[in-house]
């Protein structure tokens, strides 16, 4: 008796080995596959790089073999953990092969919960399995055949699974709620010399897919304000009346913002041998001209960008349909058209543009490559916006262009690449500060001359149009803004003026003789000095137009809070830090978080 005991708890251990091998390198295997499926094509290079990382291996291979095993002790069937967990997986790393293939956008797990778009917007393409794919799946299928048939492994013991199943718990718990989510750990993962690591989805594949997947589980909803109440909020916004555009007063708009662009030769201590801003300045005299208070320094163009677009500061994912002035333009019957030179990954432009309501938008993947293999620079990157509005005037439809520029992206050089010296040379100048300075000034020079041809054809125009440019953000200009302080630019941000020169950028809404006559405005004048969310409604506010429901709030919002930051507002006509102000201001603030919470996560585009 003794004998056949220990011969069972001897099968029994032997069995449990197996089962533990057979979970091991099943998990290993469905993870291999999804490493293959983490880009649109096999990337082999990048593939081999997360063969070469433990780390990144382990953050992919928990989440298998931990679900794998658990429905293993679950099912107490080897066959069908393995099935369930390898069509799981592989089926989301096609999706996400796919989601690559058309968009450019890795599946995440937002993407779940916009199921009904999701499928919309996959009627759109001409969605088929390869033949790799399809032999790979039929290989699955065998693999679980061959188990279910020769590999019926059981834990005879349901005390012994129980006790299993809530150490897997505890595991699980502790791994989900530890390091399985640092940023710091997620951020070290992943090979950036196999990417450009500007590129969003390029970061996400660097990881693998499982990982990077369950890891976007906590960017998948927004958090809410605190004390918000929808009822409320709904209330606020909707005490204004949508209002359409009336006929005779849609005029076309082209709003251009201009990369990294600033006027230095407004600083004192800053002398020019050449005007580099003489054509900008003749059309800051014929203009409502301002200044732009941005949120941003040096960086994070999309920032100021879709502040423009949406009257947000606080932005959603933009990964669904999302409230727009765009969407209000496309309403009123405008065609909606979005142009950038460079690839329209960048910030995944090519699908948050789609979901802002744009109808078209076109970039260096989609359009401009096919033109010349660099980057257009302005003087002829502003020939596709003319285009634009010709083709939309030819078809009798009024026009909204929004155009991203890539000239003057930095960095800059510090070494001399250009022979004309625009900067005068002063002793204190060093010389790789000034060669990045010079050499910023130098596509400078060239964009105000494609700013000359642009605004000579809408002069000569006989349809209405107003334009508006403005800067999306300061340039940057050597470590620890060396570049500023060889300047004698105040940088200081516990001043209001070096906070206005750490941020401020200009813009200019311009009409021409026909956009006058159709809305009655002479187009000049001294602007408000604004944050980005509001460069918009002053648009609205000084043609005219009223808009929905969003817009009026906001033209209301701006007449008293021109600006916002997270450093200082504007109350009472002056800079307040943050931390002053007043009880009013800080409710009105609150209030319009509330309110912008409620239109960017509720969708109400007509």
């Amino acid at each position: 008796m003794e004998k056949t005991m220990n011969k069972i708890e001897k099968n029994n251990k032997h069995k449990t080995v197996l089962i533990i091998i057979f979970l091991l390198a099943l998990s290993f295997l469905v993870m291999a596959i999804t490493f293959g499926l983490s880009t649109a094509t096999l990337n082999k290079s990048l593939y081999k790089s997360y063969l070469k990382s433990p780390l990144l291996m382990l953050m992919n291979y928990i989440p298998i073999l931990l679900f794998m095993a658990f429905i293993y002790l679950i099912s107490n069937k080897l066959w069908l953990s393995y099935s369930i967990t390898s069509f799981l997986f592989v089926a989301m790393g096609i999706i996400n092969k796919l989601k690559l293939t058309y968009r450019d956008d890795p599946f995440i797990f937002m993407d779940i919960k916009l199921f009904g778009e999701s499928v919309e917007m996959t009627n759109r393409y001409d969605v088929s399995l390869s033949p790799k794919i399809i032999i790979m799946i039929i290989g699955l299928i065998i693999i679980g055949v061959v188990l279910k048939l020769f590999f019926n492994f059981k834990i005879n013991s349901k005390k012994t699974r129980l006790r299993l199943i809530l150490s897997m718990v505890i595991i699980s718990v502790i791994v989900f709620h530890g390091f399985y989510f640092d940023p710091k750990v997620y951020a070290k993962i992943g090979d950036e010399s196999q990417i450009n690591k500007w590129i969003a989805s390029q970061q996400f594949q660097s990881k693998g897919f499982v990982y990077p997947f369950i890891y976007s589980i906590q960017e998948a909803r927004e958090k809410e304000p605190e004390g918000y109440n929808e009822g409320q909020a709904k209330n606020e916004l909707f005490k204004y009346e949508y209002k359409n555009i009336p006929e005779d007063k849609k005029v076309n708009i082209i709003s251009i913002m201009l990369e990294a662009y600033n006027d230095f030769s407004k600083f004192e201590d800053v002398e020019l041998n050449t005007d580099i801003y003489e054509n900008f300045h003749k059309i800051q005299e014929e203009s409502l001209s301002g200044n732009l208070i941005t949120n941003v320094f040096a960086g994070g163009t999309i920032n100021t960008e879709r502040a423009f677009l949406t009257g947000y500061y606080h932005h959603p994912k933009y990964k669904c349909k999302t409230n727009s002035f765009v969407w209000y333009l496309n309403e009123q019957g405008y065609k909606t058209e979005a142009m950038h030179p460079i690839t329209g990954s960048f910030y995944d432009r090519r699908n948050g543009n789609e979901y802002l309501g744009f109808d078209n938008f076109d970039h260096y993947d989609n359009k401009y490559k096919e033109v010349q293999e660099d980057y257009l620079k302005d003087i002829d990157f502003f020939d596709f916006i003319i285009k634009g509005h010709e083709n939309s005037v030819k078809k009798g439809i009024p026009y909204f262009n929004f155009t991203v520029t890539y000239q003057n992206h930095g960095p800059y050089s510090d070494e001399k690449i250009i022979e004309e010296e625009y900067l005068k040379r002063k002793e204190n100048y060093n010389e790789a500060d000034y060669n990045i300075i010079n050499n910023y000034m130098s596509g400078i020079n060239e964009t105000d001359k494609a700013l000359k041809k642009l605004f000579d054809h809408f002069r000569s125009s006989q349809e209405p149009t107003v334009v508006v440019i403005f800067g999306d953000h300061n340039p940057w200009l050597g470590k620890d803004n060396s570049v500023y302080n060889m300047l004698d630019i105040n940088m200081d941000l516990g001043t209001t003026d070096g906070f206005k020169n750490y941020y401020e950028t200009p813009y200019v809404i311009w009409g021409n003789e026909a956009a006058k006559e159709t809305l009655d405005r002479d187009f000049i004048g001294e602007g408000k000095t604004i944050s980005p969310n509001h460069l918009m409604p002053e648009l609205f506010d000084y043609i005219g137009w009223e808009g929905n429901e969003y817009m009026q709030y906001l033209i209301d919002l701006k007449k008293i809070l021109p600006i916002n930051h997270e450093l200082y507002f504007e109350e009472n006509n002056q800079l307040t830090p943050v931390d002053n102000i007043s009880s009013e201001t800080k409710k009105l603030w609150e209030d319009f978080v509330k309110v912008e919470y409620y239109t960017k996560t509720n969708f109400f585009g007509k």
